[in-house]
């Protein structure tokens, strides 16, 4: 709570002062711009991030999650993936997986939890469990009871609910035991962790985790793997990496870095500089990762899952009412997902389903008058929800005349037996340049370029596709649907204003 809380206070004030108008303001006119696609140059299968989802922790809206378990399978968003809280700071202990078993019993009792696993099972072919092991971190309890404890959970938990197939190992430990101590002004070598100081509580984990997997067929086995920090710091993975390094046992195992994408720090905690104000700060990850492994003969293979992204870390915001923030955050997690796209063995997770207290992060409206909507939602989960109607093999698609560093039009297009499929959107964050925007589609696939052809279009903006501006038209809206007869090329043209999102189908009507 109270790193929530330092935070919070922080990071408020710095999100309001980073949309003064002498800095953010832009009246220029509309703009044209022109999206080219081509359905002949293949790029392989089309990124799903829409499938890789989070459950806010148990205590969030509870009551809420069976009936939107049922609506996200309905409307085709189910998860690949889905991470889940066992050891949140912000739960009761009674709903800390580390509470729930007994090494002198050798006995668990998931009761508290069961309902979350299993709604989380339902929506997703996979389930990733966030495990932070607090108590031993903050040394209430030995760490030579970490591993049995680990070892007897796991089994217990995966009889249980055999979908648990990822543990994923800390939760943001660089600034929950570190970073909110160096604020408060404690020196570095004083506070609860410094980077060194990670992998000794990792280490039980991948442990318990090969105990666990003895018994276990290969395709059931549990993968492990973190430290989720607060984001891809040099300071805190190095150090992680070097430790894994440099153990000699030969059934280590490291199956996946994590860490998150929201913002970062100054080597002293004191100033955060937030990714929305540019960002192309992620779309190197990938390469930085790989050059970090390589350095030490690590796999360079090793999968990267950057488990929370968003454009407002903690409580940010850019304008108190959140009522604009809503559509910038679908346009910014749509353009993570684009700069994220061509990066391999990269999985960027959403966040969140329902958040605890943060409604700018919502993919379902929850803070209403009389409480969570069920089967509503907000322009981010529309966005979702679009992703999931594009087609399976990306194709070539880039804008021209539309692009001021970050800001500008973004496109991802893609094909399949079933028809071609477009997103286009305009990411301006707090800007206000509008674009309009001539489509150029060539090399349609064959069988569109005979017609008849029915072409969708779907919109997300201010006014459309957004409960806070008409809750009658929440859900996703079509706002256009004709026949048409394209050949080898077809031509489109949109309007985009700031942070509007499009998807445009085709296909076959026989």
């Amino acid at each position: 709570a109270t790193a929530a809380l330092a935070l919070a206070t922080l990071i408020a004030g710095t999100a309001l002062a980073s949309i003064e108008p002498s800095a953010r303001a832009d009246t220029s006119a509309l703009s044209s711009a022109t999206v080219s696609v081509d359905f002949a140059a293949e790029r392989g299968r089309l990124p799903r991030p829409e499938q890789y989802n989070n459950f806010g922790n148990v205590t969030a809206w509870p009551e809420q999650r069976a009936d939107d378990v049922a609506f996200l399978n309905k409307q085709g968003l189910r998860g690949d993936i889905y991470r889940i809280w066992l050891s949140s700071p912000n739960a009761p202990d009674e709903d800390d997986i580390f509470h729930q078993c007994d090494l002198a019993t050798r006995s668990c009792d998931f009761s508290e939890l069961d309902a979350y696993l299993t709604q989380a099972s339902t929506v997703s072919d996979s389930v990733l469990v966030n495990l932070n092991p607090m108590d031993f971190i903050e040394g209430k309890r030995p760490i030579k009871d970490l591993k049995p404890l680990l070892a007897l959970m796991l089994h217990e938990l995966k009889q249980e609910h055999p979908k648990v197939d990822y543990v994923e190992v800390f939760n943001e430990p660089d600034w929950n035991y570190h970073g909110v101590q160096r604020r408060q002004g404690r020196p570095a070598d004083q506070t609860t962790l410094q980077p060194g100081g990670l992998y000794r509580f990792y280490k039980p984990f991948y442990e318990a985790v090969n105990e666990v997997n003895k018994n276990l067929r290969r395709s059931d086995r549990i993968q492990v793997g973190g430290p989720a920090l607060m984001y891809m710091d040099s300071k805190w993975l190095k150090p992680f990496l070097d430790a894994y390094a440099a153990d000699r046992d030969p059934r280590k195992r490291l199956d996946f870095l994590s860490y998150h994408a929201y913002l970062k720090w100054d080597d002293n905690y004191q100033t955060p500089t937030l990714y929305n104000q540019d960002l192309r700060v992620v779309a190197s990850e990938r390469t930085t990762i790989r050059t970090w492994l390589k350095e030490r003969r690590i796999r360079t293979d090793t999968p990267a899952l950057i488990t929370e992204t968003g454009i407002y870390p903690g409580p940010a915001f850019d304008d108190p009412d959140p009522a604009n923030d809503y559509i910038r955050q679908a346009a910014g997690l749509a353009t993570y997902s684009y700069l994220y796209a061509d990066q391999p063995d990269t999985h960027m997770f959403n966040w969140c389903v329902r958040h605890r207290v943060e409604e700018r992060k919502d993919q379902l409206v929850t803070r209403t008058p009389n409480g969570p909507l069920t089967d509503t939602f907000t322009p981010y989960g529309n966005m979702l929800l679009m992703q999931s109607r594009m087609k399976d093999t990306r194709v070539a698609a880039s804008t021209h005349g539309a692009r001021q560093d970050d800001n500008g039009l973004y496109a991802m297009a893609s094909k399949d037996r079933t028809g071609a499929s477009l997103m286009v959107w305009n990411w301006q964050h707090s800007h206000t340049i509008s674009h309009q925007a001539t489509i150029d589609m060539s090399r349609l696939p064959a069988n569109l370029r005979h017609g008849p052809v029915r072409r969708r279009t779907y919109r997300i903006d201010q006014m459309t596709s957004n409960y806070f501006a008409n809750p009658a038209t929440a859900n996703l809206q079509l706002v256009e649907q004709k026949t048409i007869h394209p050949g080898k090329i077809h031509t489109q043209r949109i309007d985009l204003a700031p942070n509007a999102i499009y998807l445009i189908l085709l296909e076959p009507t026989r």
